[in-house]
């Protein structure tokens, strides 16, 4: 597929061939790609761009409306109650499946047969673009790749090759791998995102079982976004269970290499992480990003007996996590746990005599914190939950 077959290229060329603003949203009213905003546009659309979604009385209103049913263009009632204008709604169809939805203001009704005709088109060529089984950018695999390499030669000419073909700005970018979860397909989740992305703003390069992404950071997509929810946007987009790492946002292509490092780091957080949590931002990392890049053969140099509590006690290993994490304050651990300070103060006498430990002491405290640490992300599960056997003594 021809990187100007984009989303963000068609909605850019029927916004300036029509002189208005363009939306494309998925079958859910989420939006997949919109033009600069001309003139005056209602509550709906802007709230539908800053929320990356319509509100539950918005979507009801349509749907109420028929345009799941549509076979073609057509218009949509205003509901000044809810503050939205008419609009011009074309749906995106593969057969009897609604694939999304291209709209356009339209109050005036300014628009004429050949300029609704060409919405029709764009509409049409969306489809494909949506129902696709191909991956676009896959042939640049290997310019991504010298990208990342310790070779500062061939990194060089890698950027100046990605600023030739204007593949990528070599300006504040940030770099993504996506992976499998439960063998989701990979390939299909970042096309999707790929798809919601303008023309020279990114780039992929598939690594074994991961994908590794380049984002210009002045993708109209996610330039209303914080520079660490880029991780969260690709999952939402992706629509599979996946799991995301991010770097945290660099300075331009020279430094690729150090955003695969951080965005390795992240994704190794996100795998370890709570159940649901499936992508994590460098940035946004606390001393994950130290400890995830320790070995994991790490956690068999912890002290034998403390190694031993972990393993055998979960009780009184989820009580140090838990009396750790709220940094030893009694009163605070006893409430997490649904437990009496005296039954407390048992488990953490039991926990030094097990271990040998002196829990008051802030050197035992780090040695201990970090042996909790790194045997959850040895298993790559949380910490023993905090609700489970918590009235057990």
């Amino acid at each position: 597929m021809d990187r100007a077959d984009s989303l963000q290229a068609l909605v850019d060329a029927l916004s300036l061939a029509l002189g208005r603003s363009v939306l494309i949203d998925d079958g859910a009213l989420r939006p997949l790609a919109y033009s600069r905003q001309w003139g005056e546009i209602d509550l709906v659309r802007s709230e539908s761009i800053l929320r990356r979604g319509a509100s539950a009385a918005v979507r009801q209103a349509l749907y109420a409306q028929g345009i799941a049913a549509a076979e073609g263009v057509v218009r949509t009632r205003p509901a000044p109650e809810i503050a939205m204008q008419e609009r011009v709604c074309a749906p995106i169809r593969r057969g009897a499946h609604v694939l999304g939805y291209l709209w356009l203001l339209d109050a005036r009704h300014d628009l004429d047969a050949e300029q609704l005709d060409r919405v029709a088109a764009t509409a049409r060529h969306v489809a494909r673009i949506l129902d696709s089984p191909s991956l676009p950018l896959a042939d640049e695999r290997a310019l991504v790749a010298r990208l990342c390499a310790a070779d500062a030669g061939q990194r060089h000419a890698a950027a100046e090759e990605a600023r030739a073909r204007a593949l990528l700005p070599d300006r504040a970018l940030v770099v993504a791998l996506v992976a499998s979860a439960a063998g989701a397909d990979v390939r299909a989740s970042v096309r999707r995102a790929l798809q919601r992305l303008a023309p020279g703003h990114a780039l992929a390069g598939s690594e074994a079982d991961r994908i590794l992404l380049l984002i210009s950071l002045e993708d109209p997509a996610i330039a209303v976004l914080s520079e660490h929810e880029v991780a969260g946007w690709l999952l939402e987009v992706a629509d599979e269970d996946v799991v995301v790492g991010q770097s945290a946002a660099v300075a331009g292509l020279g430094e690729v290499p150090a955003g695969r490092r951080q965005a390795e780091v992240a994704l190794r957080v996100a795998r370890a992480g709570a159940p649901g949590v499936r992508q994590a931002a460098w940035s946004t990392l606390g001393a994950e990003r130290l400890l995830a890049q320790l070995p994991a053969s790490a956690v068999d140099d912890l002290p034998p007996r403390l190694a031993r509590l972990l393993r055998e006690e979960p009780v009184l290993a989820e009580t140090l996590a838990s009396f750790l994490d709220a940094a030893g304050d009694v009163k605070a651990t006893a409430a997490r746990l649904c437990l009496h300070r005296s039954g407390l103060y048992y488990r953490l006498r039991r926990i030094e005599e097990l271990t040998g430990l002196h829990l008051d002491r802030g050197e035992d405290r780090l040695l201990a914190h970090l042996a909790v640490r790194l045997a959850r992300d040895a298993r790559g599960a949380p910490a023993p939950s905090l609700h489970s056997q918590s009235s057990s003594g």
